[in-house]
C-alpha cells in the first residue's frame, strides 16, 4: 500500500482549494510526493509499507546488527546466508530476531552475503509526521513559483528566502522518527 503523508484533504482544507482532486493541481502532486521522498531521506527509513528485498554484504569484520530501511520490520519471509558458495537459511528466534533497526544476528558473520526478504515500513502515519509533512508541502505550494531564488522582490522591497530544504520545524517533528541508527 502506498503512503499517503498529505491527504489531499488535508491540503485542500489549509489551502481553501475548490477543485475536487489533486491532480487538478499538478505542482501540489509533484510537491507532495517530493515532500515524502525528503521526509524519507532525511529519516534515512523508507516508510511504504510493503515487501522489499535486501542484500547485505559483510566485510571482513565481524558484525551482528543488520540495519534494514524499512521500519518497523513488520515480518520476515527468508533470511539467507551465503560464505564461500555455501547457503544457508536462518531461522527466526534461533539464528536472528527482529529489532527496532532490522535484525540482530546470533551469530557474528564476516565475509558473507545476506538475502533478507521482508516486510517493513508504516501503515498508520504518526500525527506528528503528518503534521510535519503537511506543513513542508503547504510551504513549498506557497513559494512554488519562487523555487530556487535566493530573494522574492514584493511591492514593499525585497525578501530573502532560504534554501530549497525542509523547515526547521518539521525536521524537529520529524527527528523521533530518524532510523534507531542514525547518527544526530
Amino acid at each position: 500500500m502506498a503512503i499517503e503523508l498529505v491527504p489531499y484533504a488535508s491540503l485542500k482544507s489549509l489551502l481553501n482549494l475548490t477543485d475536487p482532486l489533486i491532480t487538478d493541481y499538478p505542482a501540489l502532486s509533484l510537491l507532495r510526493l517530493s515532500v515524502t521522498s525528503a521526509i524519507e531521506e532525511y529519516l534515512s527509513r523508507l516508510l511504504e509499507s510493503k515487501e522489499r528485498t535486501e542484500t547485505i554484504y559483510f566485510g571482513s569484520q565481524k558484525q551482528s546488527m543488520v540495519s534494514l530501511p524499512a521500519l518497523p520490520v513488520i515480518s520476515i519471509s527468508s533470511v539467507t546466508v551465503t560464505i564461500i558458495g555455501e547457503s544457508e537459511t536462518y531461522d527466526e528466534n534461533e539464528e536472528y530476531e527482529i529489532t527496532e533497526y532490522g535484525i540482530q544476528l546470533a551469530v557474528s558473520l564476516s565475509k558473507a552475503k545476506m538475502v533478507i526478504v521482508y516486510t517493513g515500513g508504516i501503515s498508520v502515519v504518526p500525527d506528528a509526521m503528518a503534521r510535519a509533512a503537511l506543513m513542508q508541502v503547504v510551504y513549498e505550494f506557497q513559494g512554488k513559483d519562487q523555487i530556487g531564488a535566493s530573494s522574492v522582490s514584493t511591492e514593499g522591497g525585497s525578501v530573502q528566502r532560504p534554501e530549497l530544504g525542509l523547515l526547521k520545524e518539521v525536521m524537529r517533528d520529524l527527528n523521533r522518527f530518524k532510523h534507531p541508527l542514525r547518527l544526530i
